[in-house]
C-alpha cells in the first residue's frame, strides 16, 4: 500500500496506530522497518523530526511500487535499464545454441515477450526500449546467443515478417509496440466500467492514437450521455461525429465535451458556428439529422460494446 501523509510527527504516529490495529484485527502484521519513505518537497530537518517515532528507510526517487519504477516525472533510460537487464539475464541460462528452432521460438514467445508486459501496461511504450528488447528476441530466435554475437546476416527473414501472424505467412511473434497499445486500451475500458476507482478522473498512460483506436473499436449506446464524448465516441450508429463532420471537428475548440453537455439546449451548435463554407453547412445538416433521429433513453446509463468479440467485452 502507498500512504500519503503530511511530514508531521503526530500524524505519522496516528498512521502507525491504525496499522497496528489493522494487524491485530486481520492477522496481517505490517513490518514498518521495511517501509520506504519518499519525502516530497521536505527539508531534511522536517523529515528527521517527523520520523523520530516512525521506523522506515528514507529514500529518494526513483523508487519502486508494486515492482515498477516510481517517479514524479517521465522515466529516463537509466531508470528503465533494470527491465532490460532482467530480460537479458534470462538468455545465458537457457543455452539457446542447444535448442532447436522450435524451442527458441517458444522461448521468445513465452518468456522474452512476456517479461515487459507488466511495464508496458502502465508506461507509454518507449521506442528505444522496444527496439532493445527486439534485438534480444531476434538474436535468441535465430542464433540462440547474446545480441553482440549476432549480426543481421544471421536472420533468415526480416523482423516484420517474424511479427506477422502465422495465418498471414509470419512466425506469430508478438509485435511489442502493437501489443503495448492493445494492452493500454484497457485503461479506457476501466474508465467506463470502473469509474469509482480513485484514478478514474486522473490522466491515464495513453496517447491520442490509443484513444482513437479505442473509440474505433467500440460502439456506444447513449443514455444520459455523461460518460460519452460527443466528438470522439462512436455513438451515432457506430460512428463518431468527428468522422461524420471532420471540418466541424477541426474548428471546434471544446473537443472533449460530453454528449450530456453538448446536447443541453443544443450547445454543440454554438461550438461550431459560424458556418463559413458549403462543406461545413453540409456536414452540419448531416450531423443535425443524425442526432435528431437517434433514439435515446435519457434515464439510462451509457453502454459500451467492444466490436471485435462476440460477447462485446474487451479482451
Amino acid at each position: 500500500a502507498a500512504i500519503f501523509a503530511n511530514p508531521d510527527r503526530r500524524e505519522l504516529n496516528n498512521i502507525s496506530q491504525v496499522l497496528t490495529i489493522f494487524g491485530n484485527c486481520s492477522g496481517l502484521k505490517v513490518n514498518l522497518n521495511k517501509t520506504k519513505i519518499f519525502p516530497i518537497r521536505c527539508s531534511e530537518e522536517i523529515v528527521s523530526e517527523a520520523l523520530l517515532d516512525f521506523p522506515g528507510k528514507v529514500c529518494k526517487f526513483t523508487g519502486k511500487y508494486l515492482g515498477l519504477p516510481l517517479h514524479t516525472r517521465k522515466l529516463r533510460r537509466v531508470e528503465v535499464q533494470p527491465l532490460l537487464d532482467k530480460i537479458g539475464g534470462r538468455l545465458p541460462g537457457w543455452k539457446g545454441k542447444m535448442l532447436t528452432m522450435a524451442g527458441r521460438d517458444t522461448f521468445v514467445k513465452c518468456v522474452l515477450t512476456s517479461q515487459p508486459i507488466y511495464h508496458l501496461i502502465v508506461f507509454p511504450a518507449q521506442k528505444w526500449l522496444i527496439r532493445q528488447i527486439d534485438i534480444m528476441r531476434r538474436s535468441f530466435l535465430w542464433r540462440g546467443d547474446e545480441p553482440e554475437k549476432v549480426s543481421g546476416g544471421h536472420c533468415l527473414v526480416n523482423w516484420l515478417t517474424v511479427c506477422t501472424p502465422k495465418d498471414l505467412g509470419g512466425l506469430g511473434v508478438l509485435d511489442l509496440e502493437r501489443l503495448a497499445r492493445a494492452l493500454r486500451l484497457r485503461w479506457y475500458r476501466y474508465k467506463w466500467k470502473n469509474d469509482d476507482r480513485p484514478w478514474a478522473r486522473l490522466d491515464i498512460p495513453c496517447d491520442n492514437m490509443d484513444r482513437d483506436l479505442f473509440n474505433a473499436s467500440t460502439i456506444v449506446t447513449v443514455g444520459r450521455g455523461d460518460k460519452t464524448s460527443f466528438w470522439h465516441s462512436s455513438w451515432i450508429n457506430g460512428t463518431a461525429p468527428k468522422n461524420i463532420a471532420p471540418s466541424l471537428f477541426l474548428k471546434v475548440k471544446r473537443k472533449n465535451v460530453t454528449v450530456l453537455k453538448a446536447l443541453q439546449n443544443n450547445t454543440w451548435v454554438s461550438h461550431v458556428c459560424p458556418l463559413l463554407t458549403s462543406e461545413e453547412i453540409h456536414e452540419f445538416v448531416t450531423l443535425w439529422q443524425e442526432i435528431r433521429l437517434l433514439p435515446r433513453d435519457e434515464g439510462a446509463d451509457d453502454e459500451i460494446i467492444w466490436r471485435w468479440t462476440t460477447n462485446g467485452e474487451y479482451t
